[in-house]
């Protein structure tokens, strides 16, 4: 009897490469991005996609990450439709920003 082999599903596949990019580093960069990003102020998840120069799947979960710490946090909603939320920073994610800033700076 001849099988196919075993596809792994969207999900593995997802949850596999969020994996990878967490131990490449990546991941760390990528909140970085966001954070630095808003310190322009509130943007949308497209506009920080735009922004931070990353893809918006990435944004999107590392916008998640970042609510979940409490570093950004949702300030309200786009009056276009479909309305879109304005993410902003925290005073807590204000401190790690420009904490982020002064090390990259310094690298430099």
């Amino acid at each position: 009897m001849n099988t196919a082999a075993m596809q792994p599903t969207g999900r593995e596949v997802s949850a596999e490469a969020f994996h990878d990019h967490r131990k490449s580093g990546r991941l760390c960069a990528s909140q970085n991005a966001v954070l630095e990003a808003l310190t322009a102020g509130p943007m949308t998840r497209n506009q920080l996609a735009g922004r931070a120069a990353l893809p918006l799947s990435s944004v999107c979960g590392r916008c998640r990450e970042l609510l979940d710490a409490d570093l950004i946090t949702v300030m309200g909603t786009t009056q276009d439709k479909p309305a879109r939320q304005l993410l902003q920073l925290t005073d807590k994610g204000r401190v790690v920003a420009h904490s982020e800033e002064g090390a990259n700076d310094a690298a430099k």
